[in-house]
């Protein structure tokens, strides 16, 4: 039995994650289905995989991941199916697998080509998974791949005494996640204080354990379960009372 999980920015209210899932399971009937989130915003790449990151080594080896974000970004595009770590990762050739991965080459890829329906892009999942479950070597399955699409990842851009860091999600809270973790903070930090400006006149000085350290309304920062630094608001919306948005800049000092 296959664990099979799903990362799509097809909404909740909406037929395509059933069609899927009914195209898989009428090819491998005994597949476990998961959903890690269908709320990705609307072909944001950079959000799903930021997503996938934090969840996917939660799960047992040899689960499949389906990553369905920006499918049709093309009149015909390919699928790619990856092995790493145990994991197979099956998404549009988008560029999501190298944001995911920056280190991976052609040759740990397999694809199949789909056409201009999602009715197509479903029955080759399918098919993947079908290949996979029957214990066919991974080179064996779908086509040799020569290239395939890469993005670069946004990072911080650090100096000696500064991070300029962006926000690279924002949660259904409003908590906005930057793309600076506490092993790089405290690398560059050594120890020193710091200033966070996120605006021309706000800055906050010290990193909260807890959104509580603060009174109500009042903004903090604080490395969340995934070890990234967020701007946050006790008990409200940070992104809309500090006006701050995916791509936002902002700057910290060490002193």
């Amino acid at each position: 039995m296959s664990i099979i999980t799903f990362t799509t920015d097809f909404g909740k209210n909406n037929y395509n994650i059933a069609s899927l899932k009914g195209a898989i399971v009428s090819n491998s009937p005994n597949s476990k289905f998961i959903d890690i989130s269908n709320e990705i915003s609307n072909y944001d790449i950079i959000e799903g995989t930021f997503v996938l990151e934090n969840s996917y080594n939660f799960f047992p080896e040899k689960t499949i991941h389906i990553i369905v974000i920006n499918s049709f970004y093309a009149s015909r595009v390919r699928l790619l199916l990856l092995k790493r770590k145990g994991y197979y990762f099956i998404a549009p050739d988008n560029g999501i697998l190298s944001l995911l991965f920056e280190d991976i080459e052609a040759k740990n890829l397999r694809y199949l080509e789909y056409g201009l329906t999602t009715g197509d892009l479903y029955r080759n999942i399918a098919k993947l998974i079908r290949e996979i479950d029957s214990g066919k070597n991974f080179n064996e399955i779908a086509y040799e791949t020569k290239n395939f699409i890469k993005r670069i990842s946004i990072k911080p851009v650090i100096a000696n005494d500064t991070i300029r860091a962006s926000v690279i999600h924002i949660d259904r809270f409003g908590n906005c996640i930057l793309n600076i973790k506490k092993e790089k903070f405290d690398q560059i930090s050594a120890g020193r204080n710091f200033e966070l400006r996120y605006s021309p006149k706000n800055t906050i000085t010290e990193i909260s354990k807890k959104y509580s350290d603060v009174p109500f309304g009042d903004e903090l920062c604080i490395f969340n379960s995934a070890g990234y630094l967020e701007i946050a608001v006790n008990t409200s919306n940070a992104g809309e009372i500090l006006g701050l948005e995916k791509g936002s800049v902002v700057q910290i000092t060490f002193f």
